[in-house]
């Protein structure tokens, strides 16, 4: 058959600044032209106006979108780099605690301890860590040698990365690293003012950088991100307002459920509107009437049409998007090294506290097995005493010096796509012990509120009662306990 219309083209705009490339293909909607004839007769100077008039005037703030950045941050602390990783519409990529032997000399001092006794409590503080994790890291190293030459395990990490990977729980929020983030101009836009507004320092000198050096390329869509007054500020406002609120922010508070998870919130009908989703969409029916086909279905019905719906699956697929009409909030208790690979799932709803030292750390079982475990722990117990004598002083500035062993406290909301994603992703053996429990328990909670939508969530080691990190604090039954005080 004959080919009708114009052919097919795939092409790229290269060479070109992003404003210009925005300006592109924004005006296809008006201009019949190919996207490369367009661009070809645009200056910069007719891309600054075109965005000072339709984006900045008008707000038809999706042109921003067109224009991408790929941004270089390094030296960074960690702790500012969960900061700037919360931006959802993004691409980061962030240098491993995992895989590499992190530099005890590179470390962020913020200005609340740069002078007199807080200045010397907190560098003793972080220089204490990075000392006790060079020495660990070298028993482990040594440890996993013997091991690997003795039971040799192919695919296994290298015995540098297994030793990186089991005391990295010891490095500090403070250490430095670097994250390569792609970003279009207007979520950089959002995310500068954010930043702008936040209450850590480092992370407001983070945003002044960036609008610096992505503002030369982006001169108009990002001239206009300066600080928020309603951002500014915003958790000592609701806190002031807060009953019964605590004099110190970062506290005890209530410990979380089994293995730290709780489910807090759920759809009650939420399998009930998945099948109905999943109805309407194939069947053609109506909302209320595949609402009414479902109240008809006994379980075996329902397990079938869920079945159907997920065969063929493959491995790196998604279910489709009917089964986000289910939503769930968990509350984790998990520590800050495994927080942090959580929070790369950023289609989720994340709220987190103040990083602190009240919730008890994590020491992984490798540690244990390797014989560093009492190395380790001594050094977190004498982290958490500098830790509160820090955050006496300014618990926001004092998350610093937290090793990655204690425990964070966050809310997450996700639907059962993204739990689904979720628990497939981070549940798969060679992950991290520590986000692989918290994987098995919302598969568990999820199963306890939905027991034919979690029965679909695969698992790695999914039946197993326990695989969870051992803390120091001696975790029992019904959670991560607070460290011993």
């Amino acid at each position: 058959m004959p080919e009708t219309g114009h052919p097919l083209r795939v092409y790229t705009l290269d060479g070109l600044p992003a404003e210009v490339v925005a300006v592109a293909f924004a005006k296809t909607s008006r201009v019949p032209d190919p996207f490369d004839a367009i661009a070809r007769e645009l200056t910069e100077a007719d891309s600054s106006r075109f965005h000072e008039k339709w984006v900045v005037g008008y707000g038809h703030s999706s042109v921003a979108e067109h224009a991408v950045l790929s941004i270089a941050v390094e030296n960074l602390s960690v702790l500012a780099a969960k900061v700037l990783e919360e931006n959802r519409l993004s691409s980061f990529t962030e240098k491993s605690t995992r895989y590499q032997v992190m530099d005890g000399s590179n470390y962020h001092t913020p200005p609340a301890f740069s002078d007199g006794r807080p200045a010397a409590a907190y560098r003793g503080a972080v220089t204490a860590l990075f000392a006790a994790y060079a020495d660990a890291v070298r028993e482990a190293r040594a440890w996993c040698e013997r091991e690997a030459a003795e039971r040799p395990t192919e695919g296994a990490p290298s015995p540098s990365a297994r030793a990186c990977d089991m005391v990295r729980c010891l490095l500090p929020a403070a250490a430095k690293t670097n994250v390569g983030w792609t970003v279009n101009a207007r979520s950089l836009g959002h995310a500068v003012v954010k930043m702008a507004s936040h209450e850590l320092s480092e992370v407001r000198e983070i945003a002044r950088e960036l609008k610096r050096v992505a503002g030369a390329k982006l001169p108009t869509l990002l001239r206009h991100t300066e600080a928020s007054p309603y951002l500014a500020a915003w958790e000592e406002r609701v806190n002031a307002a807060a009953p019964g609120r605590s004099p110190v922010r970062g506290g005890r508070g209530a410990e979380s459920g089994a293995d730290g998870v709780r489910l807090v919130r759920h759809d009650p009908d939420g399998e009930e509107r998945v099948l109905a989703a999943l109805l309407f969409r194939a069947t053609g029916r109506s909302y209320a009437d595949a609402r009414a086909a479902v109240a008809d279905m006994n379980e075996k019905a329902r397990r079938a049409l869920l079945d159907a719906s997920l065969r063929g699956i493959g491995g790196h697929e998604a279910p489709v998007r009917e089964f986000e009409s289910a939503g769930y909030t968990f509350e984790i208790v998990v520590d800050f090294g495994a927080y942090r690979d959580i929070q790369r799932h950023r289609m989720t709803s994340q709220t987190r506290q103040l990083l602190g030292v009240e919730l008890g750390y994590a020491i992984p079982d490798d540690a244990r097995a390797a014989g560093v475990a009492g190395r380790v722990e001594r050094a977190l117990d004498e982290a958490r005493e500098r830790c509160r004598e820090l955050a006496a002083i300014d618990p926001v500035h004092a998350q610093y010096a937290v090793p990655l062993a204690f425990n964070q406290r966050f809310l997450i909301s996700m639907n059962f796509r993204e739990a689904y994603q979720f628990v497939r992703l981070r549940s798969r053996s060679g992950g991290h012990e520590s986000y692989r429990r918290v994987a098995r328990a919302v598969k568990r909670e999820i199963e306890r509120a939905h027991p034919l939508l979690g029965a679909l969530i695969p698992a790695g080691d999914a039946g197993a009662p326990d695989g969870r990190a051992q803390c120091a604090a001696a975790q029992a039954e019904g959670g991560p306990r607070p460290a011993r005080t």
